[in-house]
């Protein structure tokens, strides 16, 4: 009988913040760390974006009660009713998509991906309704740009 367990218990997706009160603490080594931002209260976490994505550089109104899109220097974000429910980080340079996962905040390991010809999908993982990885190219597997959907504003509640 062996003394360690054969197989080891699945990685679960990091934790954001423990305790609001203690402050937020960013993961060694995540670069932005979306699993954190998606569902988030702008306001609070106003300082910790602006850490991560740098400056704000324009805001941009989305039609139909999409609230408005706030691009930043590394990054962009969709946000309603002061509410973030869309993180898009492009990637300093091409990776594979299980380094892109951990480098935003995410384990990496995911159970299952779709794929596209231009992106790899993750559909309803780890508390987000739709996480697009884009590829470099339809013959690659790096991705160049990640898209983190907490949840998508007017989809029907029969798709979720």
């Amino acid at each position: 009988m062996p003394s360690q367990p054969l197989l080891q218990a699945a990685p679960e997706a990091p934790a954001a913040a423990a305790d609001p009160e203690a402050g937020y603490v960013r993961p060694p080594g995540v670069l932005v760390d979306v699993h954190a931002l998606g569902g988030r209260s702008y306001r609070e976490m106003r300082d910790v974006i602006g850490e991560q994505l740098g400056d704000l550089i324009e805001v941009v109104p989305l039609a139909g009660g999409g609230g408005q899109e706030m691009r930043f220097e590394r990054g962009r974000l969709r946000v309603v009713e002061d509410r973030i429910y869309m993180v898009a980080v492009p990637l300093p340079s091409p990776m594979r998509r299980t380094d892109a996962l951990v480098a935003l905040g995410f384990p990496a390991q995911a159970d299952r991906y779709v794929i596209l010809h231009r992106e790899y999908r993750l559909n309803n993982a780890w508390g987000f309704r739709r996480i697009r990885l884009k590829r470099v190219g339809p013959d690659t597997e790096l991705v160049r740009e990640v898209e983190a959907w907490q949840e998508v504003p007017g989809e029907p509640a029969a798709i979720r």
